[in-house]
């Protein structure tokens, strides 16, 4: 940015700490299809996916009479073929699946749970807003990637571009199972009992609107989902009919983790459970003030959230990344903007574009 460096993260959204304790990656070998004991009663399992971040991290929670699982992974053959494998393993001589949980309505999380469900006759558990969304996405009458269209048009998303995108970007329906009508809705003001250790709900908002964490204070365990991650950061985007600032939501949320001990296990939904999940907060929101920056060093004229692309991702987006790229790129904007760093308008055609504020914020 010109002059000083001032951050466009306010400090009531980070207040920087230093001498955090590092992170420090558990030394368990994880191989897809091969669960392995975390903790007492916690087992990793690990599922494949047909993207580049190729795998996903469901857990399961040994019970006195089965197991309850912690999310499902996406309905691929693949995945239903670990799947019977495991059910078919000495771990389920111990008794069968009792009930599911589900972190957020993300296929790679939900895709299983109908499918899951029926064959074991279990209940599956959700947050009441990642129900409401996974019941909007899967509803046969709308398609969501369509009515993406009118974002992308008015981001700056050449057609032709978009036309590709419209006939190619994987539905909703095609990677997760129809849900039965049944399903519980969590009281996330309430503790749940799982595996037999008492869990904190810890509720994040951004990557999903009402994504659920799981604490469980007297071992120092926090079942993460996709809230706070190793290594990679969750996909913060604008999607119609969503939180239109979901940078600044997600932001808020992390506050929730920075105090959490520095010996906690953190168990994630990708990459390798670690302890230091204050050191890693520290790192997500650095990751974004970092890409905030570069957003404002781009910006030296009016420009699209698509020309925005190169400068916020530093490399070129291929087929639906460009889609969940815009995404990202719009949420970015959209804080810049409501945060005095951006002003925005609409041309005659309907398409907008961010422009330097003539007065920079003060924090």
């Amino acid at each position: 940015m010109e002059g000083a460096a001032v951050s466009p993260i306010r400090p009531s959204l980070w207040t920087r700490r230093a001498g955090l304790a590092p992170l420090a990656y558990d030394e368990a070998v994880v191989e897809v299809g091969a669960p392995v004991e975390l903790a007492e009663g916690i087992f990793l399992l690990r599922l494949p996916l047909p993207f580049a971040l190729n795998h996903i991290n469901v857990y399961l929670l040994r019970e006195s009479d089965g197991w309850t699982l912690v999310d499902t992974g996406i309905d691929t053959a693949a995945s239903r073929d670990v799947w019977n494998a495991v059910f078919g393993s000495s771990l389920f001589a111990q008794g069968p699946l009792r009930r599911i949980v589900v972190t957020h309505h993300h296929p790679d999380h939900i895709g299983l749970a109908g499918w899951l469900a029926e064959r074991f006759g279990v209940p599956i558990l959700m947050t009441p807003g990642e129900l409401h969304v996974a019941g909007r996405y899967a509803d046969p009458a709308r398609d969501v990637v369509a009515e993406r269209t009118p974002v992308w048009r008015e981001h700056g998303l050449p057609q032709s571009v978009a036309a590709a995108l419209l006939q190619h970007m994987p539905r909703y329906g095609t990677q997760v199972g129809r849900l039965p009508d049944n399903v519980v809705r969590i009281d996330v003001s309430q503790p749940l009992v799982l595996g037999g250790r008492t869990w904190t709900p810890i509720i994040g908002r951004g990557h999903a609107p009402e994504h659920l964490s799981l604490w469980c204070a007297e071992e120092g365990l926090l079942l993460g989902g996709d809230q706070v991650l190793p290594k990679i950061t969750p996909n913060i985007a604008v999607w119609p009919g969503g939180d239109q600032n979901p940078l600044l939501s997600y932001l808020e949320s992390l506050r929730q983790f920075e105090d959490l001990p520095a010996q906690a296990l953190l168990l994630p939904s990708h990459r390798q459970p670690f302890r230091g999940i204050a050191r890693r907060v520290e790192e997500i929101r650095a990751h974004h003030e970092e890409r905030l920056i570069a957003v404002l060093q781009a910006c030296d004229r009016p420009m699209t959230g698509y020309e925005f692309l190169p400068a916020l991702f530093g490399r070129e987006l291929r087929n639906e990344e460009i889609g969940f790229g815009l995404g990202e790129a719009i949420a970015h904007l959209n804080f810049l903007e409501g945060e005095g760093w951006l002003v925005s308008s609409v041309d005659a055609q309907g398409c907008r574009r961010f422009a330097r504020s003539p007065v920079h914020p003060s924090h």
